[in-house]
């Protein structure tokens, strides 16, 4: 017997009802783990987890060398690596303005790059032709540094 005044009678649980309410609960969360979660199926492939085609480290492996990074900063990462007795100098850029601004300072000094798309490897008389059939890209001449300098305008 209820005395007067009490509240309403609260419903009693059904724990069946609730048993399946937490088993459809965790069967959502395991279909969003599966498609969602680390490693997912919608997630990030193994093929889309290796190096950039264009990072320091990918480039120095398709030449047969280990990169040691020299410099790794917001606008440029650069390393360099030994192969067959040469030093090979490797540069990877975020931006094709950042390699733009590398590569007009860079040929200031001379010599010859490999310029591909967001990266660049200082090349050798020695290394040209090898690098150039294994990465591709454009052979681009620097400024040239012998003889006799030419003046243009007045004087």
């Amino acid at each position: 017997m209820r005395a007067q005044g009490a509240g309403p009678v609260p419903p009693r649980i059904d724990r069946t009802a609730v048993r399946w309410a937490a088993l459809i609960l965790l069967l959502l969360l395991g279909i969003i783990e599966l498609f969602w979660g680390h490693g997912g199926l919608t997630g990030t492939s193994q093929a889309a987890r290796r190096p950039d085609p264009g990072s320091v480290e990918e480039l120095a492996r398709r030449i047969g060398c280990t990169a040691e990074i020299t410099t790794d900063a917001a606008d440029l990462r650069q390393g360099m690596c030994v192969s067959d007795g040469e030093e090979i100098w490797i540069a990877s850029f975020p931006t094709a303005r950042a390699q733009d601004a590398w590569t007009s300072e860079a040929k200031d000094y001379g010599g010859s790059y490999l310029v591909g798309d967001g990266w660049v490897v200082v090349l050798s008389d020695t290394t040209a032709d090898l690098l150039h059939g294994l990465l591709g890209g454009t052979v681009v001449g620097g400024a040239e540094h012998g003889g006799a300098h030419v003046s243009v305008g007045g004087g």
